[in-house]
């Protein structure tokens, strides 16, 4: 039995559970699967037993090792990094268990970005945490970095087994034809809504956008990190007077995602330049991608890795530069060349099924 836990994802997460998890299922392994969410929801099935605790960290990390310790299990998959505690504890009753750490992000880049401390102080954080992450990691026996930037980090300096493995969407979700594709310019954001992401921005971008192309809208489908952030947006929409042509969506499941996508345009990734978004790739660009859609992103290495000539770039943290391409791509709505050759490349590389064996070959002895 392969044992996967999570502390702060939501259970039906789109890499855990609808890449990872289905696809152990899918080739008959049997799944204990230890969520920590408010999302009580029960995934289980005949190959998969979850159960989902919505508890404290440290009641977590206690009850999660009582329930391990009642089923056999070959392998232990912790996808944060305040599980690493875990793997040690198992580690230590039975040593034959391969561990495995999923590193979802760039934790350095993390903690720059939303740190609140002055630098001095920030960076003497981030030295004690890298040191207590470097002492559970000599329990673990396999690494899996979820971006081409992270593959660069001190991880590598670690004699692990390492595996990199990009957050590509499934082959069923890409689109067969643009045929009926929409040429009208709506445009959507989909995601986190959250300063670094640019939203602001965005908003603000529409004001000239509108102004070139009077029939545009755009749609944010997500959550608010910050409250105070939500407020921030809503006043800057009822301020530009963009309240007919900016809708904000609450996240909805990860299945339907796609049909909203498909219901516009432009994809637009807008993302300010920080140390998060400078070192992590949006699972939304290859979503994007997918959906047949073209798509105006602020001009970072993560999302340049993996195109260049087929997207309408803009300047980072310049709501100016956003409008920009935001106007040239509905300009070049009637040309497919871009929607044609993004859909060849998530057809051909930037799908699941490309690196499914891959993750799978992580549960070989």
């Amino acid at each position: 039995m392969i044992c996967i836990t999570s502390s702060s994802h939501f259970p039906d997460d789109e890499r855990i559970y609808h890449r990872q998890i289905k696809s152990l299922v899918k080739n008959k392994k049997k799944i204990l699967y230890i969520t920590r969410s408010q999302k009580n929801i029960d995934l289980s099935n005949d190959l998969l037993n979850h159960i989902n605790l919505d508890i404290t960290l440290s009641s977590f990390l206690e009850n999660a090792l009582s329930i391990i310790k009642n089923n056999n299990i070959s392998h232990l998959q912790v996808h944060e990094t305040n599980l690493l505690p875990l793997i040690k504890s198992i580690k230590r009753l039975e040593p034959s268990v391969v561990t495995i750490y999923d590193v979802h992000e760039d934790m350095k880049s993390l903690y720059r970005t939303f740190t609140t401390r002055n630098i001095f102080i920030s960076e003497v954080a981030i030295y004690f945490r890298n040191k207590k992450e470097e002492y559970y990691l000599k329990y673990v026996d396999k690494i899996i970095l979820a971006n081409s930037t992270i593959k660069k980090s001190s991880y590598k300096n670690f004699k692990k087994e390492m595996y990199f493995l990009e957050n590509f969407p499934q082959k069923k979700y890409i689109r067969s034809s643009i045929k009926n594709k929409v040429r009208a310019p709506l445009i959507v954001y989909h995601g986190h809504l959250a300063p670094e992401r640019g939203i602001s921005d965005l908003v603000e971008a529409m004001v000239e956008v509108l102004k070139a192309e009077p029939l545009a809208t755009l749609t944010l489908l997500g959550t608010f990190r910050i409250e105070s952030f939500k407020k921030e947006v809503t006043a800057l929409i009822k301020k530009y007077k963009l309240e007919d042509c900016i809708s904000v969506r609450a996240q909805i499941p990860y299945e339907e995602v796609w049909g909203v996508l498909r219901k516009h345009a432009i994809g637009v990734i807008p993302f300010r330049s920080n140390p998060l978004t400078e070192n992590n790739t949006p699972t939304k660009l290859f979503e994007m991608m997918a959906s047949g859609l073209e798509i105006v992103a602020t001009d970072l290495h993560p999302i340049r890795y993996f195109l260049n000539k087929t997207i309408f770039w803009a300047t980072p943290n310049q709501s100016s530069s956003l409008a920009e391409s935001l106007i040239q791509a509905i300009k070049n709505l009637e040309d497919d060349s871009n929607l044609n050759e993004n859909l060849e490349l998530v057809n051909q590389r930037y799908n699941w099924e490309k690196i499914e064996l891959k993750y799978l070959s992580t549960f070989q002895q």
